[in-house]
């Protein structure tokens, strides 16, 4: 039963797991045109993405420690990696593409201080 404000984020996140399974399955280019259309203005995805990021996090502090989140986020981009590993010749050149020209930490300062942020939290949380 959906009873808080986390059961909805999964829901909502779940659902849409499954909606972007069976479209990419029968029309991946129906996807591609969404993610065009989402990209179309990083700035204010990137924003909406913060926001909600940010609300699930502090939600998520209410019920979990930080290492319990950390755990989870690993268990994420482990997922997400073996997607990427499935793609790996298209992976080295995105990220040779992210890498050249030390433009990396120029435009993706605030995600790496938060990763940076949470890791450091998660560690001393161990200490």
């Amino acid at each position: 039963m959906i009873s808080g404000i986390i059961d909805w984020f999964v829901f909502i996140f779940a659902i849409l797991v499954i909606v972007k399974v069976i479209v990419v399955s029968y029309n991946g280019r129906s996807w591609t045109s969404l993610v065009k259309h989402l990209y179309k203005a990083p700035v204010v995805l990137f924003v909406v993405e913060l926001v909600l990021a940010a609300l699930l996090f502090y939600y998520l502090l209410t019920v979990m420690n930080i290492v319990e989140i950390m755990a989870a986020v690993a268990f994420g981009a482990l997922l997400t990696g073996m997607t990427f590993a499935v793609y790996g010749h298209e992976t080295v050149k995105l990220a040779e593409n992210f890498l050249r020209g030390r433009n990396l930490l120029r435009r993706a300062w605030l995600p790496i201080l938060i990763w940076l942020a949470l890791a450091i939290w998660a560690i001393l949380s161990l200490l």
